[in-house]
Parts: C-alpha cells; sequence; structure tokens
C-alpha cells in the first residue's frame, strides 16, 4: 500500500499549475536606453555631492521587467552609489540615508543588497554590503526582508 501522506495532489490537477509567464509582474519592460540614462544622472548627482538623491534616484527606477544584462547594469549602478556614500560618510551617518528613503525605496535597496552580494564585485566588498544590510535592518526591521523573500518582481 502507497503512503498516502506522500501523494502530491497538485500533480493531479494542471489547472493550478502557473507557466513562467503567468509569473511575471504586469509592468511595463524597461530598456537599455533608460538605464543607461538613470546611470548618467546618478554619476552627475554624485560628482556634485548630492548622495542622497543619487540613492533616490537609483531606487526609483528598478528594471523589473528587463534581460539580465540591463538588471546587472543597474546593480552596478546601485553599488557605486553605496560605495561612493560610504567613501564619504562615516559609518555612523547610513542611518540618516536609510531613514530618509519610503519604505519602497528600502524594499528596493534590500533586493539590491541581496543581489550584490550574489555578484564578484559584492563578495569582494562585503564588509561595505553587509554595512548597509546591517543599518537598513536596524532601522527597518525585517518587514523588507519578508517582502523581498516573497516578492515575485526581481531586480
Amino acid at each position: 500500500m502507497e503512503d498516502w501522506r506522500r501523494i502530491d495532489i497538485d500533480a493531479y490537477e494542471p489547472e493550478n499549475h502557473l507557466s513562467k509567464e503567468e509569473l511575471l509582474p504586469n509592468l511595463p519592460a524597461t530598456s537599455l536606453s533608460e538605464i543607461q540614462t538613470v546611470s548618467k544622472q546618478v554619476r552627475t548627482l554624485l560628482s556634485q555631492g548630492k548622495f542622497l538623491d543619487a540613492l533616490k534616484l537609483g531606487l526609483q527606477y528598478p528594471p523589473y521587467i528587463a534581460s539580465e544584462d540591463i538588471k546587472s547594469l543597474h546593480t552596478e549602478t546601485i553599488f557605486e552609489i553605496l560605495c561612493s556614500i560610504k567613501n564619504n560618510h562615516n559609518l555612523t551617518e547610513l542611518s540618516s540615508f536609510i531613514k530618509q528613503l519610503s519604505s519602497d525605496e528600502q524594499d528596493i535597496l534590500v533586493k539590491y543588497l541581496y543581489k550584490t552580494m550574489n555578484t564578484s564585485y559584492g563578495q569582494k566588498q562585503g564588509g561595505l554590503i553587509l554595512s548597509w544590510y546591517e543599518k537598513t535592518v536596524e532601522i527597518t526591521g525585517l518587514g523588507p526582508i519578508v517582502r523581498f523573500l516573497s516578492d515575485r518582481r526581481t531586480v
């Protein structure tokens, strides 16, 4: 006799299965030119010393529907912002940057922190990423992490 507790009943109902296309969020696609424009604007703001504005601009346009190359380019831009802020401010000042972000921007920041941890340049600068991560969780709590784990929109 088969162990009835181990039967996968969902396998018998094909209408309950979702395809990859059905899992994508209903958002417009992001083009390479849009991300390159944002990247140029961010670099301009960083050169002017407007670090918070650069961070907000970078987090304002996450490319949810885009190719992996476009997403990687924007992730590098966000990493550049985080490095610039860290290099020009004390570690204790990171909290003030995070507090000035909206809750949506804080959620997107957590997504980029996790994505950057998975890159070679993020692993080389692990201390920087973990500093941002620590301050973000200290201020926001665990909410952004839970939303990151459950959100279908990936950066």
